[in-house]
């Protein structure tokens, strides 16, 4: 498995040949954990099903690169004041209502999407391969609208008790196990942080899904937000 960093010139290259390959998965250091990286089509998520052995009832979230790809797939509520938002749920996952081509598939239950959203420098290096991405695929095996955000979930096996990896030897091992052949390190973990929350952001109202860092106080700040703006 060969190493790299978000920062290095060759992220993209790399990346975009591992998902060109047969088992088109990446390992990628995010804030709270150690994640598994693919392409937003039916094969990333077969291939992150299968290393996940992946627990029947669940589907994949997606890691935010580009914003105006993101804002097509936004119900108006949210795509009016996107940069605030982006802004209040940094280290969040946000869940939202999409046009979707099947409303229950690999990245979307009941019609909504999850995008987790990290920090601008770390977004500013995945949105390049997403619009590289964009530019390949044309149309999503998913959306109604050309989203290809890459689809991301925690690197473990699916519904392991023990939870993510965030230990580097750990997920080291793991990758090999699994014949992943790309592990991309960028320098943001912090082991403490525990699980990301996650916010259903409807038309007129605001909840937490999962508990997770700063829920409480991100709730609070984006309800002032979002239903101010409307």
């Amino acid at each position: 498995m060969k190493e790299i960093n978000l920062t290095d010139n060759d992220f993209v290259e790399r990346t975009l040949e591992i998902f060109n390959s047969d088992n088109p998965v990446i390992i990628l250091e995010f804030t709270g954990t150690y994640g598994l990286v693919s392409p937003n089509t039916l094969k990333g998520a077969n291939a992150l099903d299968k290393t996940k052995t992946r627990l029947e009832g669940k589907y994949y979230g997606s890691v935010l690169g580009n914003c105006e790809a993101l804002r097509k797939i936004l119900p108006k509520h949210i795509e009016s004041n996107l940069q605030d938002i982006i802004s209040i749920f940094e280290r969040a996952f946000i869940r939202f209502d999409v046009d979707a081509k099947n409303p229950n598939s690999k990245v979307t239950k009941d019609s909504r999407h999850q995008v987790l959203i990290e920090k601008a420098a770390f977004r500013k290096q995945i949105e390049q391969v997403e619009l590289l991405l964009m530019q390949a695929q044309g149309s999503s095996d998913f959306f109604t609208s050309n989203y290809q955000g890459l689809l991301c979930t925690s690197a473990n096996i699916s519904g392991d008790p023990k939870g993510a990896i965030t230990n580097f030897e750990k997920v080291i091992e793991f990758g090999k196990s699994k014949k992943i052949e790309l592990f991309v390190q960028s320098g943001i973990l912090i082991k403490d942080i525990g699980s990301y929350p996650s916010f259903y952001i409807g038309k007129d109202n605001i909840s937490i899904e999962r508990k997770g860092y700063r829920d409480v106080e991100i709730l609070a700040e984006a309800k002032d937000l979002i239903y101010n703006f409307k």
